[in-house]
């Protein structure tokens, strides 16, 4: 039996159309206890007195803990990462899902993230040590125009968020599929962002045409701050003529463009700075021959110059019987120990035959 085979039957899912979607999922996961999460107001992202209003609405949830591994849960080590933890997330709004990006607090106890249908989703993270085993106080709100209009009343165009990166003491930016573009919203993950209006990150002329000429399923999808505020930001289908994935460093003094390679069919799908100022690229393969991986590549932070290739090394490649789905968010922090943390993020894509996880790692020297 193939280990693709294994994977069809073990976990009862079945191939459906890729497009945006997978078409994965686990009917058969491993016993957990299940929690049910009530959901109440996350005092550091909503203003007090705002829930149940036309922009703050609560959404229920159910989780239960998922291991790393299908075959043998004591398997925490992959690559350079040991394995905290993940959540498998389940809720009855319709609203939730199609997590794209995501952001956690310094202090690891709250959660941003955007959905590719035009939503913020927060939440507040709890552990047991250091080890992730549960979610509450989740709020689900609509992005916003310029104008102040929720951008889910509108075309799947204008919604598609597929990234989001904080600049420090400015707010978040976020990345658009569709009508490719970057907003940023003038708060951070200690505001209120909900309810906040965005505005054009300000760009020349030329690279707002080169990202507006992008793939409409594959523009930005990985956006990343560094300490100076420079904003690095990588498409996750526009290529040059050597394919290579077009990328910018966009910064206040500093405008300039790259490429980021990969191989074997990967694709970037998101990235983040390291505490130590190295990048840290998110990857997914999906083929049919293949079925679906997700790869982590670490840049260092030298290599990250105008007018160069940037590659990275492998730190970690999940694949069956590794239990993922399509990551596409992910996101870091330094713990009390000095320890670096990642957490990444599945998209479901709104679709009942895939799943929405919160995973976290510790990157291993």
């Amino acid at each position: 039996m193939t280990g693709w085979s294994e994977y069809m039957i073990r976990t009862g899912r079945v191939m459906a159309a890729w497009g945006l979607a997978l078409g994965l999922a686990t009917l058969l996961a491993a016993p957990a206890a299940r929690a049910e999460a009530a959901a109440e107001a996350s005092p550091i992202l909503v203003t007090p007195g705002a829930v149940g209003s036309g922009l703050y609405q609560e959404s229920p949830l159910s989780f239960e803990p998922i291991a790393l591994h299908f075959r043998d849960p004591a398997i925490e080590r992959v690559g350079k990462l040991t394995y905290l933890g993940g959540l498998q997330l389940r809720s009855e709004d319709k609203r939730f899902g199609g997590l794209s990006g995501l952001q956690i607090s310094s202090d690891g106890q709250t959660m941003l993230a955007i959905s590719d249908r035009g939503y913020w989703v927060g939440a507040t993270l709890d552990y047991d040590g250091e080890r992730l085993v549960g979610m509450r106080n989740v709020i689900v709100s609509p992005l916003l125009d310029r104008n102040g209009r929720p951008l889910n009343d509108k075309d799947k165009k204008e919604a598609d968020a597929e990234a989001i990166a904080e600049l420090p003491g400015s707010g978040i930016v976020v990345s658009f599929e569709g009508n490719n573009r970057l907003w940023h919203y003038g708060a951070t993950l200690s505001d209120a962002i909900f309810g906040k209006r965005p505005h054009p990150l300000p760009l020349p002329v030329d690279i707002a045409k080169a990202i507006k000429k992008l793939p409409e399923n594959g523009a930005i999808e990985a956006i990343a701050t560094m300490a100076d505020g420079t904003l690095l930001a990588i498409a996750e289908d526009g290529k040059d003529d050597d394919g290579d994935h077009l990328a910018w460093l966009i910064g206040a003094t500093t405008i300039a463009q790259f490429t980021y390679r990969t191989d074997e069919n990967f694709s970037p799908t998101d990235a983040t700075f390291l505490p130590n100022g190295d990048l840290m690229v998110l990857e997914r393969r999906f083929t049919l021959l293949q079925g679906l991986a997700t790869r982590l590549k670490l840049v260092k932070k030298h290599e990250i110059k105008p007018d160069t290739v940037v590659s990275g090394v492998e730190a970690a490649n999940l694949a069956f019987p590794f239990n993922i789905d399509n990551m596409e968010g992910i996101t870091a922090r330094q713990d009390e120990a000095g320890d670096t943390l990642l957490y990444l993020v599945s998209d479901d894509n709104y679709n009942p035959l895939q799943r929405t996880m919160v995973m976290v790692f510790r990157l291993e020297e």
